[in-house]
């Protein structure tokens, strides 16, 4: 007899072999028990995930010898016929090459003829997606009031391709990916039965590639065990399938943390040499940075094996979150750099220089909050703008010109606000950050309270002399919000007064007009042309 694949030699025969699909497989039971059967079925899911394999048991259960039944017997012709895809009752169709409304005819054309020896007449529709547009409308009038015990069971793994139309007539069920558990439950359960020893490593590494597909994840197992023959190792399926074992991916990260620049890309090159797939590599980095996290966070992981969580909890002492959101952001940027790039190398290169140097940059919205705010440390150099900086004129009084000089000086952090005495010297002393509090109001506001004539403290009212109409409507507009402000520093409520700076009217500029003597005077050529033409002075 020649070889069964293990993916066919294992496929699920009953319901309680389904893994992981339990809110389906619970609803189509209890279904059967209570002979509340649908004419039609929609599977739809991931590849690999038990769509046909659970349409052939529920055709099983329907048409077992002992049937309706939830436990299918397995044994009688009717079984064993739907176990080998040869009943006569139950027609497999492949719909990616039964596209067309002449195939739809012929099904209905065999829809008059009664099953022969099974109490239901059942098609299973695999990929029904790929039928035309014709032929799932040649489909409807037969699936909404198809002939008595014939039903029909449609799977897809693109739900969104299927017209509504259709999927309205029958039953949805919506199949998940298998989680990495549940993969390396089963595959430790076939490996015992098989004689095969493998460790947990490898289980957990195949069922991760595996990407919640059960098919999948055994057609892994039998290309390991075709190379490893009854012994696999870890060291061995890294091999086969060209994957980096976590340990690297930890070194990186330390070299990172280090900020081992040349490690790092000595390491880097190491990997170029070994001819790993560029972007594998990063998806995998990614993978591992997302666990990093979540250990960060203190959350559970399933889809590792528990032997390898030191390697993640030593690192996770070692960054910050924020940190881990960076590396993550990079990696997701880098992968997509990747694609179109004509030297992937020197992006990676480039990738692991900038990872070494996250320190040297600062999270951006912690600069805006400090640019809003006013507060810088002592290290961080001041850039002052056309809009934020004014040069003293001749003219310009001397509060304003210590204003600017305030500007020009780096004010204190404002982390805890002590409130003072409402008096002159405290004014003077907190302008700058009145100013500055004033920003957040508006920065009109701000330039407007900069450009102030005087100042003064009197009682519980701030008294300012303010120059021009434009920045005393701008202060008068804002009074409320600055009143507020000022409150927050002072040990009492203060109000502002406001007085527009009266400005002397421009001196009356007396305008000398020149006669035609004068002009005559002026220019001798001019004065022989105006006699020669006998020309007269006009006032216009």
């Amino acid at each position: 007899m020649s070889y069964i694949v293990l993916a066919r030699k294992y496929r699920p025969q009953s319901f309680k072999e389904v893994y992981a699909q339990e809110h389906i497989t619970e609803i189509l039971q209890s279904a059967i028990a209570t002979n509340r059967i649908a004419h039609a079925y929609l599977f739809t899911g991931p590849r690999g995930v038990g769509k046909t394999s659970l349409a052939r048991i529920l055709a099983k259960s329907l048409n077992c010898v002992n049937g309706p039944t939830i436990t299918p017997c397995n044994a009688c012709s009717n079984c064993l016929e739907i176990t080998a895809g040869t009943s006569p009752d139950v027609i497999e169709i492949d719909g990616a090459s039964n596209t067309s409304v002449d195939d739809i005819r012929e099904l209905q054309r065999e829809l008059l003829y009664p099953a022969s020896s099974s109490n239901y007449k059942i098609y299973i529709i695999d990929e029904v997606h790929m039928l035309s547009k014709n032929a799932f409308n040649a489909l409807l009038k037969t699936l909404e009031e198809p002939p008595d015990n014939v039903i029909f069971i449609f799977a897809t793994t693109e739900p969104q391709k299927v017209l509504p139309t259709i999927i309205s007539r029958c039953q949805r069920y919506d199949f998940k990916r298998i989680p990495i558990e549940s993969i390396v439950q089963r595959l430790q359960e076939i490996s015992t039965l098989e004689g095969i020893k493998i460790d947990s490593e490898s289980l957990y590494l195949i069922a991760r590639k595996a990407d919640g597909g059960m098919r999948d994840a055994l057609s892994l197992m039998d290309q390991a065990i075709s190379y490893c023959l009854n012994n696999i190792t870890i060291d061995k399926v890294r091999q086969i399938f060209g994957l980096i074992p976590n340990q690297i991916y930890q070194k990186f990260l330390t070299l990172i943390y280090n900020k081992d620049t040349q490690g790092l890309i000595n390491e880097l090159h190491l990997i170029f040499e070994q001819g790993i797939d560029l972007q594998e590599f990063i998806a995998n980095m990614q993978e591992f940075v997302r666990i990093l996290i979540l250990r960060k966070l203190q959350v559970q992981i399933k889809d590792i094996n528990p032997d390898e969580l030191f390697l993640f909890d030593e690192l996770a002492e070692l960054f910050g979150q924020n940190k881990l959101l960076y590396i993550l952001s990079y990696l997701i940027t880098c992968k997509n750099d990747l694609r179109g790039s004509s030297n992937p190398y020197l992006i990676l290169e480039a990738l692991m220089i900038k990872l070494c140097k996250l320190d040297e940059m600062e999270d951006i919205t912690a600069i805006i909050g400090k640019l809003n705010s006013g507060i810088f440390t002592q290290s961080q150099p001041v850039i002052y703008s056309s809009s934020t900086y004014h040069q003293p004129t001749p003219g310009m009084s001397s509060s304003s010109e210590d204003t600017n000089k305030a500007t020009e000086t780096i004010p204190k952090e404002e982390s805890a606000v002590v409130k003072m005495e409402f008096n002159q010297e405290n004014l003077e002393q907190l302008w700058l950050r009145i100013i500055t509090r004033a920003k957040k109001i508006s920065q009109m506001c701000a330039l407007a309270l900069e450009a102030t004539a005087s100042r003064k403290a009197e009682g519980r009212k701030l008294c300012l002399t303010v120059e021009g109409n434009t920045n005393y409507q701008c202060i008068k507009s804002n009074r409320e919000a600055l009143e507020k402000s000022l409150s927050e520093l002072f040990n009492e409520p203060i109000s502002i007064s406001l007085q527009l700076q009266e400005t002397e009217p421009p001196a009356k500029v007396n305008i000398h007009h020149k006669t035609l003597e004068d002009i005559k005077q002026e220019n001798p050529e001019l004065a022989k042309f105006i006699e020669l033409t006998d020309s007269v002075l006009v006032k216009s």
